[in-house]
């Protein structure tokens, strides 16, 4: 589905879905009555997760 995203490697494409997925579970917090953080720390956050993640994927040897 985000195979257009395979050349940039693993921890780069998983810094870009985590940066976009996670102002959605803000949305999602606000909307259900918990307290939300502000979007563009939460952007920060998930991209750092993410490049953590697949720096983690990839050194496993993970393809995708």
């Amino acid at each position: 589905m985000l195979d257009f995203l395979n050349p940039l490697g693993l921890p780069i494409k998983y810094a870009i879905i985590g940066a976009i997925a996670c102002p959605f579970g803000v949305f999602l917090a606000g909307l259900l009555g918990f307290g939300a953080t502000g979007y563009i720390p939460t952007m920060v956050g998930g991209a750092i997760g993410g490049a953590v993640g697949g720096y983690i994927r990839k050194r496993r040897g993970k393809a995708r």
